[in-house]
């Protein structure tokens, strides 16, 4: 018996290993196919808004939503050379280092697990925040934009706090300036989530580390420090950083695109199906039947464990989909899943009155919705980008069962869980990837972009892009001309003839405000520049602004240009199925007539001295 006993502790402990390698694998192999598709495809509308924006964004007196992240974003793409592929790897692999080394703190700091096993399941805990960059539910993530810097940001902020609590005093010191500079970062990303998490910090630090009252301080003043700094590179001031903020509100006010501060603070419905719901209360049993009963069927779990390891590769590597994953089921998981644990062994999880743990459960629990904070989108679709906080939020949870010695044999079904998920929201968005042709995999032809870089498309929009450019040259445009979108959507086509699109990067259509606010925009550049600009328009386009109330605004008319070019964009996937033709307007007025009726425009305006601010 104690020979058969023995063995079978011996087997434990080999599959016990072979998993964690495993698991190990199963991280890098879902990493690297996400690297490796950072050079394929280009979204027609948004992306355009997010390397525009990253690419020059000093013209620009206002930003969209208020955030400054081009201007975090436009160090690195210069470093780089405008490489929009490597961009893109940097900001997968700054992000997935964030998410492994907060997810290695979580569990060294609550959880009894060596350094080597933590390591491993860090980094396919940490793997989940990964679903950032899938653009499959409408959100791009794998082009740098304010989504990814708040994620970022948020990171930097949660893993200060942990090193902040870490024994030795450079620890302490490096987490609270960390702290500093993810608030930093949050504040350009997304001001109304910056002012959320100050929040946080204040009443973590209050009600549970009084004695970093003094560290806090500083870090508040180093924040400050390096909002000051970034406000004189880009406005010369705090005043003219005030001003571009209050201009930028204003502006999402009058587009009436759902960004104003009177629907910041709301509580959107949960968005699931009665399949979801099934797929997430099967995941919860099975993950909880795996964490709570191991200690009797080990050698089962190993091998169940193993599988789903083994599944999780095969559909990484053979670019399936058979899981239908929606942002519901992610935070349903972990709700179901915290619910059961709370009536496991008469609530022994809710015993242990760890105010830390507890504290830092519920903070896991919230952060997804304040990143979504000020977004004009549902804040559970939003938030659902950054699900690996949830997922943290169950590891802080159900900490107290590390007391029982079983720290890897219950982290590693969560860890399995959080690969399975991962891969199977990436191979969605590479099969079915944001207003584009279907599956990147297909994708063959190679298109030069502006900067040093290349990026693999399908061919019917690489001809479209590459028409688009030898037709505009052919017309005369240069590099640098200035230009006026009122397509309303296709954002990506001025980035993508290396011309500056004039008032915003993103002067989007659709919304009961989008022409008020087109010609606000506008007010803010000078006439000389709006006179000789070229017009980018697409009149049956399902998004498009009105020509000749812009115009007007800057004493145009639609007689005062000519159709240089046409281009005809790919039907492609997402909500705007149906393209239609676009067309480039040459200017051909005489450049001082052109600058004498703007300048009349503008004085017949009755808010011209408060717009003209150039």
């Amino acid at each position: 018996m104690r020979s058969r006993f023995a063995s079978k502790r011996k087997l434990a402990v080999v599959l016990n290993e072979t998993l964690l390698a495993l698991s190990g694998i199963t991280t890098a192999i879902v990493f690297a196919r996400l690297l490796y598709y950072s050079s394929y495809g280009l979204d027609l509308s948004t992306e355009g808004f997010y390397l525009t924006s990253i690419a020059d964004p000093f013209p620009y007196v206002v930003n969209v939503s208020a955030s400054l992240f081009g201007f975090v974003y436009h160090w690195p793409y210069q470093w780089i050379g405008g490489d929009i592929a490597a961009l893109r790897m940097l900001n997968v692999m700054l992000t997935m280092a964030l998410g492994w080394i907060l997810s290695f703190l979580v569990i060294r700091h609550l959880w009894r697990a060596g350094l080597p096993q933590a390591a491993v399941l860090s980094a396919g805990i940490g793997s989940l925040i990964l679903c950032h960059f899938s653009p499959n539910w409408g959100l791009w993530g794998r082009t740098p934009s304010h989504y990814s810097l708040t994620s970022q940001s948020l990171l930097m902020v949660m893993i200060g706090l942990l090193l902040a609590d870490w024994p030795g005093r450079i620890s302490r010191i490096f987490g609270w300036m960390l702290v500093a500079v993810g608030g930093w970062c949050c504040f350009m990303a997304r001001p109304p989530t910056a002012a959320a998490i100050a929040i946080v910090v204040v009443l973590y630090v209050l009600f549970l580390r009084r004695k970093s009252m003094l560290p806090m301080l500083g870090a508040a003043l180093l924040a400050l420090a390096l909002l000051s700094v970034t406000a004189y590179f880009i406005d010369g001031g705090i005043t003219g950083l005030l001003a571009r903020m209050v201009d930028s509100a204003e502006m999402d006010v009058l587009r009436d695109d759902g960004h104003g501060a009177a629907l910041m603070f709301r509580m959107d419905w949960l968005p699931t199906s009665r399949s979801q719901v099934a797929i997430a209360l099967l995941t919860t049993i099975a993950l909880l039947l795996s964490i709570l009963m191991a200690a009797k069927h080990k050698l089962l779990l190993l091998l169940a464990l193993a599988a789903v390891l083994i599944v999780t590769i095969a559909i990484t590597l053979l670019g399936t989909d058979p899981i239908s994953i929606q942002p519901s089921t992610l935070f349903l998981v972990t709700a179901f899943t915290c619910l059961g644990a709370m009536l496991y062994r008469e609530r022994s999880v809710l015993r242990t009155g760890d105010p830390t743990r507890i504290a830092l459960a519920l903070i896991f629990l919230v952060l997804p919705h304040l990143s979504a904070l000020g977004s004009n989108m549902n804040y559970w679709l939003v938030g659902s980008m950054d699900a690996l906080f949830w997922i943290l939020a169950l590891v802080a949870f159900l900490s107290p069962l590390a007391q029982q010695g079983r720290s890897v044999a219950i982290l590693l079904p969560l860890t399995a869980l959080a690969q399975l998920l991962t891969a199977s929201v990436i191979n969605a968005g590479i099969l079915k990837p944001w207003r584009q042709v279907k599956d990147l995999r297909a994708y063959t032809a190679v298109m030069p972009m502006p900067g040093s870089g290349k990026l693999a498309l399908s061919q019917s929009f690489r001809d479209y892009l590459g028409m688009a450019r030898a037709r505009a040259r052919a017309a005369g445009v240069e590099v640098g001309a200035p230009v006026i979108n009122l397509t309303g959507l296709a954002w990506t086509l001025p980035y993508v003839l290396e011309t500056r699109a004039l008032g915003l990067p993103w002067l989007g259509g659709g919304f009961p405000g989008s022409n008020k606010a087109a010609v606000e925009a506008l007010q803010f550049e000078n006439c000389a520049d709006l006179t000789k600009a070229w017009v980018l328009i697409e009149p049956d386009g399902p998004a498009h602004l009105d020509q000749a109330t812009i115009m007007a605004s800057f004493g145009a008319g639609q007689a005062d240009y000519v159709a240089a070019a046409t281009f005809d964009p790919p039907i492609l996937q997402g909500d705007y199925p149906n393209t239609t033709r676009q067309f480039l307007l040459k200017p051909i007025r005489p450049a001082e007539l052109a600058e004498q009726s703007c300048r009349e425009a503008r004085h017949a305006q009755p808010d011209h001295q408060r717009l003209n601010r150039w």
